[in-house]
């Protein structure tokens, strides 16, 4: 089934140009950033991006909507599909923001994510988000509360496969991409440490010192500076 991308822009006075595109982390929907206290007027995924047809669905909805170019906020396996995306459609990215991006995920890692995720997802899964959300307190309260039930339930457990598929082996692009390119990170960061940050040439790294996984949840985190 094609992605559905939510749209709450309706009403603002202050809608980005070109619009923004925000593509999430593995095993989230874009309804995470509604527990941002800053309203970002973003375009979001409505469920977990499937790396196999992420790009071609950004594509088509950009068609669909007589969309020229756009800003990508990448989350993380989002900031991942973000940088493919620019790399293989350069004319239709304006700028790209990457948040939380590790240079690449080890073999091991990966492994023993399926091995857990195959024997007991519903113990699994919470405790990924909560070390995703770890420094937020407040937010993954709110989490719990209002998303966590809703997104377990509505997960594909072979989207989430391809996902950890898609993470093993991505590896950095050869070319760079022509557009701006602002890269974020955490200091204190455990599902992507800071010291295996993804460098992308020409970039303009900010490190929060207390900021955790989730930095667009920051006070600190200013997309575009």
């Amino acid at each position: 089934m094609a992605q559905s991308w939510i749209d709450n822009t309706a009403g603002s006075r202050l809608l980005p140009h070109p619009p923004v595109l925000f593509l999430p982390g593995w095993g989230f929907s874009g309804q995470i950033l509604d527990l941002a206290e800053k309203r970002y007027s973003w375009l979001r995924p409505a469920a977990p991006l499937d790396p196999a047809t992420a790009l071609s669905e950004i594509l088509a909805y950009l068609g669909e909507h007589d969309i020229d170019t756009i800003q990508l906020v990448g989350w993380s396996m989002g900031a991942f599909l973000a940088l493919d995306f620019a790399c293989a459609f350069p004319g239709k990215v304006a700028a790209l923001t990457l948040l939380g991006m590790r240079a690449s995920w080890p073999p091991s890692e990966i492994g023993a994510i399926r091995l857990a995720l195959e024997a007991d997802p519903s113990a699994f899964l919470p405790d990924f988000y909560r070390k995703s959300l770890l420094g937020y307190k407040k937010e993954s309260r709110r989490f719990v509360a209002e998303q966590q039930e809703a997104l377990m339930k509505s997960l594909d457990m072979q989207v989430l496969g391809r996902g950890l598929d898609y993470l093993a082996q991505w590896r950095q692009p050869a070319q760079g991409v022509q557009c701006q390119v602002f890269c974020w990170h955490g200091r204190r960061d455990i599902i992507a440490p800071a010291a295996e940050l993804a460098m992308i040439p020409g970039a303009r790294l900010t490190i929060i010192e207390h900021g955790g996984h989730a930095i667009f949840l920051d006070r600190e985190f200013s997309p575009g500076d």
